[in-house]
């Protein structure tokens, strides 16, 4: 009888965790097609940066706005 008891009980927490579950990714359905009606009514903005080419064609960094250096591998810069 423990047996029985004890399979009833853990297909009971079983069931119980499945719809948890459920309805959480429901909810998460639900967020990223909010998210993906955001993006598509949200107006293209465009890459404002000065862009000025190099007259050496040499790159070691680039700083970006917030002051962050980013290597550049010396083949990527040719």
């Amino acid at each position: 009888m423990k047996l029985e008891e004890t399979l009833a009980q853990f297909m009971q927490v079983s069931m119980s965790n499945q719809k948890s579950t459920e309805s959480a990714i429901k909810i998460l359905e639900v967020q990223v097609e909010q998210l993906a009606k955001q993006l598509v009514d949200r107006p293209s903005i465009s890459f404002s940066a000065n862009i000025e080419k190099n007259p050496k064609k040499e790159c070691k960094a680039v700083m970006t706005r917030s002051k962050m250096a980013i290597q550049v591998d010396e083949s990527i810069a040719e």
